[in-house]
């Protein structure tokens, strides 16, 4: 008579992809090792995202291509930041030159998203995790700061959003001395004269030693300190 192990006699094994055995123990090592992993790096980013009155803005590279994924994996975080994006035409596919497309957004700088936060050593390794994160301008030794009233310009000259420009019109007022940063008054104070109407703002200007009003758009000046 033949002498054979039950099945519940044999050792069990575990194969991988070419049949060879596994070592579960060393398996479950390495997946326990990635799940820590992951709770470090969500850790991180929470402390990121944690805000303060030392928060400033500042410019964080990307890799090409990530800027969707970035935003989104920031979002998560809860990082208080801004894509600014762009719309425009859908790539139609397959030559259909009939085809009806709807216009979708695009990031408008791309490779650079604008975070809010504290900075710290802390801070940019918890961003670094992100796949694609590149580092804030500036290195992330000596990152520069951009002033909250420069973000909300882009917003309000890029993407019209109304909250930016409700935020720069509440700041200015009849009398103020604005700066024009751009058209071919760039570099002239002026002193505001209305609030117009559409965003519009009318302002004095200086030219050759005589007052001259000038009619402007409320994204093309900044408030002097």
């Amino acid at each position: 008579m033949m002498h054979s192990k039950r099945p519940s006699d044999v050792e069990r094994a575990w194969l991988d992809r070419n049949g060879e055995p596994i070592n579960v123990d060393y398996a479950w090592q390495k997946s326990d090792a990635r799940i820590a992993l992951r709770r470090r790096e969500h850790a991180m980013l929470a402390a990121a995202g944690m805000d303060g009155p030392e928060a400033r803005w500042y410019v964080l590279r990307v890799d090409n291509g990530c800027d969707k994924a970035v935003d989104k994996a920031l979002h998560k975080a809860n990082v208080e930041r801004v894509m600014l994006s762009i719309e425009v035409d859908a790539k139609r596919r397959g030559g259909r030159k009939h085809q009806s497309l709807e216009p979708c957004r695009a990031p408008a700088f791309p490779g650079y998203i604008f975070v809010h936060v504290v900075s710290c050593a802390a801070t940019w390794a918890a961003l670094r995790v992100i796949e694609g994160v590149v580092d804030p301008i500036g290195g992330a030794d000596n990152p520069k700061p951009v002033k909250d009233r420069e973000v909300l310009k882009f917003q309000a000259r890029i993407e019209n959003d109304p909250e930016a420009f409700a935020v720069l019109t509440n700041a200015l007022k009849a009398g103020d001395r604005v700066a024009i940063d751009d058209g071919p008054f760039a570099s002239f104070e002026a002193v505001v004269l209305m609030l117009g109407d559409k965003h519009r703002i009318a302002v004095e200007v200086d030219i050759f030693g005589r007052p001259t009003p000038v009619d402007l758009d409320l994204a093309q000046v900044t408030k002097l300190d």
